[in-house]
C-alpha cells in the first residue's frame, strides 16, 4: 500500500524496498525490488543513493523502532499521500506521516510524527493525532478528538467528539466510542465498553533497536 501510494504521486523514484525477511530479498513487490536489511543498513543505502525512506510497517511499535532507527542513520522521513487522499491545506503534519488512498483529513487538524491514516478513514475537524499511532480503513474520527501514542482505532470504528483515547488504547474494529478510553484500554462494541487491557506495551518502544 505504502509503495502504491509513492508511484502513484510520483513525488519519488522508489529504488527499492528493505525487508527483515531474508526470504523476501530479490523479489520484488509492485515491480520494486526488495533487498533483505540483514547486509549492512548503512552500505545498502549509499548503493540505492537513498535520499529518504518511508515507514510500510502497521504495527504501531515496530514501526517506532524503524523510524528512529532510520532518523539516527541521517536519513529524511518522507511523508506519504495517496493522491486520492483529501488532506487540507489547514492541516499540520509532522515527519513520516502516511495517508492512504480515499482517506480524508480536514481543517484544524494535527497528525504527529509516524502516524498511519489508512484507506478511506475519515479525520474531521480539529482532531489531534500524536505520534505513532494508527487510524485503521473507513474508521471516523468526528471532530476534535484526541488520539494518543500508540492507539489503535480499529477498521470501520467511530469516535464521537470531543473525546480522547489515551495512550496504547485499542479501540476494536466497528466499535462507537462515546466516551474517553483510559489509557491501555481496550474497548469494542456499541455503544464501545472495556474488553480488556492492552498487554502489547513493550518498553523496548522507548528504546532504539537496529533495523534487523
Amino acid at each position: 500500500m505504502t509503495v502504491d501510494a509513492l508511484l502513484a504521486c510520483d513525488c519519488w523514484d522508489v529504488v527499492g524496498i528493505l525487508d527483515d525477511d531474508s526470504a523476501k530479498g530479490g523479489g520484488k513487490v509492485l515491480g520494486v525490488p526488495v533487498f533483505d536489511t540483514a547486509r549492512d543498513f548503512s552500505k545498502l543505502v549509499s548503493e540505492l543513493r537513498a535520499e529518504g525512506m518511508a515507514i510500510g510497517i502497521g504495527d504501531n511499535y515496530v514501526r517506532d523502532k524503524k523510524f528512529r532507527y532510520v532518523r539516527a542513520h541521517g536519513l529524511k522521513l518522507v511523508n506519504v499521500i495517496h493522491p486520492s487522499a483529501h488532506v487540507s491545506r489547514f492541516v499540520t503534519l509532522g515527519e513520516g506521516v502516511t495517508i492512504l488512498a480515499g482517506a480524508t483529513i480536514n481543517p484544524g487538524t494535527v497528525i504527529e510524527d509516524n502516524v498511519c491514516v489508512n484507506t478511506a478513514a475519515s479525520v474531521d475537524h480539529d482532531n489531534y493525532l500524536e505520534k505513532n499511532c494508527h487510524i485503521f480503513p473507513n474508521a471516523t474520527l468526528t471532530g476534535t478528538v484526541r488520539v494518543g501514542q500508540f492507539v489503535c482505532v480499529g477498521s470501520g470504528a467511530v469516535v464521537a467528539p470531543n473525546l480522547t483515547l489515551r495512550k496504547h488504547a485499542y479501540v476494536a474494529a466497528g466499535a462507537v466510542v462515546v466516551k474517553e478510553v483510559p489509557e491501555g484500554v481496550i474497548v469494542a462494541g456499541v455503544p464501545a465498553t472495556e474488553i480488556g487491557l492492552q498487554q502489547k506495551r513493550p518498553e523496548c518502544a522507548d528504546s532504539l533497536h537496529p533495523y534487523r
